[in-house]
């Protein structure tokens, strides 16, 4: 297996972020490989670019105006471990942000592209959350 740079793995992964930063879905699905494998625990596995991008694209219409703050990044060989917020917009009275944390591990393949990608988070806070700001802000999600 090719190993390849750390400096050229950042770059694949900041402009990853990026894309998702930007809403910007296909783009960001354009990011795996042909033969990707995309393992999300909550809506299944997806194995190929084309069946990650029939269902990453339409679910995440759903996320309008989120931003994905993220807190950490571990690059070690050709995997990237980072620890992200899915930050909901407005905040609470208090002043504190709709938002859960999660973890995303991806393994690089080369050519800007990745080849796997798991997502692991917490769904029954997830849930708990949203329906905390939809309430608290009118706002819809599903």
């Amino acid at each position: 297996m090719t190993t390849f740079s750390r400096d050229e793995i950042h770059a694949a992964w900041k402009r990853r972020m990026t894309l998702q930063d930007a809403d910007d879905w296909a783009g960001f699905g354009m990011t795996f490989t042909e033969d990707a494998v995309y393992h999300e625990h909550h809506y299944g596995i997806f194995r190929g670019r084309a069946a990650i991008l029939e269902w990453l694209v339409p679910v995440m219409q759903y996320c309008k105006g989120w931003t994905y703050p993220v807190e950490w990044v571990c690059i070690d060989g050709n995997r990237v471990v980072h620890k992200w917020l899915n930050r909901l917009p407005g905040k609470r009275t208090d002043g504190s942000f709709f938002e859960f944390a999660g973890i995303t591990a991806i393994q690089y393949a080369g050519n800007g592209q990745f080849s796997y990608q798991e997502d692991i988070y917490n769904r029954v806070e997830t849930d708990k959350i949203i329906e905390e700001w939809k309430v608290a802000t009118g706002g819809t999600y599903r």
